[in-house]
């Protein structure tokens, strides 16, 4: 049900893939990927990642990590936004071969998902971004599994796969204000 035959001839088989290019943007290293025509791009961002042991995040089949074309003079291009297009139709010359993928700072407060715009953020910071949009005057900071809060105006590192705790307490909300 749904499989195909493996007897396929090797012409048949050649049409039926193209290989790509693929890299971790950021690093040096790339590899030659054999993908079928009939994958999405969001399949061809996911193999060019677990071929780099590199997970996407929040997860692989709606993640906030991006996918873009590496033009020939080696510069990235604005980030693919329908990963749904299949590679068939979207590969029109082979410049269109050149993946990297853009591994983001994707954190998460609660069960909220969100790209930090820059590797250090304060709690005031990280409760506006609007995928989190919490109030700090209701809800206090802390990292995963630690009771010790987080200053709301101390910058703290965000890195990719942070996992930070909002709790509604009001304890920022009526700290007071000296600054």
């Amino acid at each position: 049900m749904g499989e195909t035959s493996t007897s396929i001839n090797s012409e048949a088989t050649s049409h039926s893939t193209v290989q790509i290019v693929g890299q971790i943007l950021g690093s040096d290293q790339e590899i030659k990927l054999k993908v079928e025509r009939a994958d999405t791009l969001l399949e061809v961002m996911q193999k060019v990642a677990n071929h780099f042991g590199k997970e996407l995040l929040p997860n692989e089949t709606n993640p906030l990590d991006r996918l873009h074309i590496v033009n020939k003079a080696g510069q990235v291009e604005p980030a693919i936004q329908d990963l749904a297009q299949i590679v068939e139709d979207f590969i029109h010359d082979e410049h269109q071969k050149r993946f990297g993928v853009e591994l983001v700072l994707a954190f998460r407060v609660n069960a909220r998902w969100s790209v930090a715009p820059k590797p250090s953020m304060s709690p005031r910071e990280i409760l506006a971004l609007p995928e989190i949009n919490l109030d700090y005057q209701s809800y206090t900071l802390y990292r995963l599994n630690s009771a010790e809060p987080l200053p709301l105006d101390i910058a703290t590192n965000v890195t990719r796969g942070s996992a930070f705790e909002a709790q509604k307490d009001g304890k920022y909300g009526c700290r007071s204000r000296h600054s």
